[in-house]
């Protein structure tokens, strides 16, 4: 039920048009007990990876709320639109326009809900990718392996792996840059490959309202069952 329900949710949920960037070279780096694989660009970008861990790790915590649109995207070439709504910690919330599916986290569990098929699918969160994301401390060098860094002038991404092998794939959280802002993020496995989700006219700081984050049997369209 645990491998069934996150295969269901990393296709549904986790996608994003590819982004682009130039052809990559990796380069063994291991700094001060920082498990890294640093990675340079053709036109590199001067980089010190625990430096950049810092920061990113220092901007995530500094995140309370994001609020948008989004465009999700997978490898069999199906895409979808929809509402973003996320409050640090724990807690998320996707809605899209053309498919039945609801996705919310309330800082525990997440749920898949289904208005169509009027079922809900729930697991821990810490059992899906998303606990990379929504973690309490969001830490790029603890509980996690740094997979690798690569920094382009406009964008920075950053790939990790569950450091306990329950979690299959890497996760890859992507960066805008030189003014530092969330862009979304890929998660890549071998059951699914690579799904994408890409953030659109975001709003940070807003306040939102803690009934979005509620997982509720009235948010499928009619009555029905709870699986």
């Amino acid at each position: 039920m645990k491998t069934k329900f996150i295969s269901l949710a990393i296709a549904a949920i986790f996608v994003l048009p590819a982004f682009s960037a130039a052809e990559t070279v990796p380069v063994n780096s291991v700094d001060d007990g920082v498990p890294a694989q640093e990675f340079f660009t053709a036109e590199p970008v001067p980089m010190d990876v625990q430096a950049e861990v810092k920061r990113l790790n220092k901007f995530v915590r500094s995140i309370r709320t994001i609020k948008g649109g989004f465009v999700q995207t997978a490898v069999n070439g199906s895409m979808e639109t929809g509402n973003f709504y996320w409050r640090r910690p724990g807690k998320l919330r996707i809605e899209y326009k053309n498919s039945p599916l609801l996705i919310v986290a309330d800082g525990t569990n997440i749920a898949q809900i289904d208005k169509e098929l009027e079922t809900i699918d729930q697991i821990r969160i810490s059992w899906t990718p998303y606990k990379f994301l929504l973690s309490r401390r969001f830490d790029l060098s603890k509980g996690v392996e740094l997979v690798g860094i690569e920094k382009l002038p406009e964008q920075t991404r950053v790939t990790i792996r569950d450091l306990d092998g329950e979690m299959d794939g890497e996760f890859t959280l992507v960066f805008a840059e030189p003014n530092l802002a969330l862009i979304g993020w890929t998660w890549e496995n071998a059951y699914d490959g690579q799904v994408d989700f890409i953030l659109t006219d975001t709003v940070e700081g807003e306040k939102l309202a803690s009934s979005l984050f509620v997982i509720r049997e009235q948010d499928r369209r009619r009555g029905g069952r709870r699986r």
